[in-house]
């Protein structure tokens, strides 16, 4: 791995901690659960806002200026990523379970549990694209722990997860991002932004579309999603297994589902980065290429 690369994944770790402690004291020590507000006057708001929005976008520079980068997936069999996608496909499947579950209670005039019964019905179609999104999730979770390789004609499934993003945030800013706090909207909303940014990306890598540039942008986007998600939902948990958990804005299954797409990022990103493409092998990846767009 790349001294660049390498230092991003350490400074995220050092990022995720130290943000998720800071949070967790913040909610346990100087949080009035009466009122809802803190009574440190958000001075430890600020600074673990600041030292993740920070490790965020030095991880950013880092692997944007990073020059090493390996130009393409290799066809070979990666456990890691197979075994993480397969984790998220079950979390993804839960919470479509969740949230069609509420829909069905609410149809029927019974009280909801997992989603505020106004929100019922937005949550709609973001549930049947978790649940195809799952689907997905296992199709890719088997070619990764089988071996098949990429980029493949399969690697235009993963277009699922990147509508799956784009829906995430349309329900995100019609019923959560209006009424959550400052510090919330960082997470839920500039994560949800990277984690659709780092979707796509890695949509176009596993199609064989995108090249180095794909390449670098499931970095420069994979990492600060990974570090706002985990710091924001593994706070959460901390706070709900103390007993002091408090109602959250956005709802807990999808908190899970997040932190588990963050968890697939960084095995992959971890995994890819030691596959590298000689410049020899990369000029003539490219030239076989334009060969083959002038045969056709």
């Amino acid at each position: 791995m790349n001294k660049k690369v390498k230092l991003a994944f350490v400074l995220a770790g050092i990022g995720i901690f130290a943000a998720a402690a800071l949070r967790c004291v913040q909610m346990l020590c100087f949080f009035d659960y009466d009122t809802g507000f803190v009574t440190d006057s958000g001075l430890l708001t600020y600074i673990y806002c600041g030292a993740a929005i920070g490790v965020s976008l030095l991880c950013m520079l880092l692997c944007r200026v990073d020059k090493k980068l390996c130009a393409r997936i290799e066809t070979k069999r990666n456990v890691a990523a197979g075994a993480s996608a397969l984790l998220m496909c079950v979390f993804l499947f839960l919470c479509a379970a969740a949230l069609l579950r509420d829909f069905y209670l609410y149809r029927n005039n019974q009280p909801t549990y997992f989603v505020q019964a106004s929100h019922v019905t937005t949550h709609l179609p973001f549930a049947v694209l978790t649940l195809l999104f799952a689907i997905v999730s296992l199709i890719f979770a088997i070619i990764w722990l089988t071996g098949e390789g990429f980029p493949s004609g399969t690697g235009g499934l993963w277009a699922i997860g990147s509508v799956w993003g784009i829906s995430y945030m349309i329900v995100t800013f019609m019923t959560y991002s209006a009424v959550a706090t400052t510090e919330e909207n960082i997470f839920t909303v500039g994560g949800g932004a990277m984690m659709l940014l780092f979707l796509l990306s890695e949509g176009k890598l596993l199609s064989g579309a995108g090249g180095k540039k794909a390449l670098r942008s499931t970095y420069v986007f994979g990492l600060p999603a990974a570090v706002l998600w985990m710091t924001y939902v593994i706070s959460n948990t901390v706070l709900i297994i103390a007993g002091r958990g408090y109602a959250t804005e956005m709802p807990y299954v999808i908190q899970l589902a997040m932190l588990c797409l963050s968890v697939h990022s960084l095995c992959l990103l971890l995994t890819v980065s030691g596959q590298r493409v000689s410049a020899k092998a990369e000029s003539n990846l490219e030239e076989n290429a334009l060969k083959d767009t002038g045969n056709a």
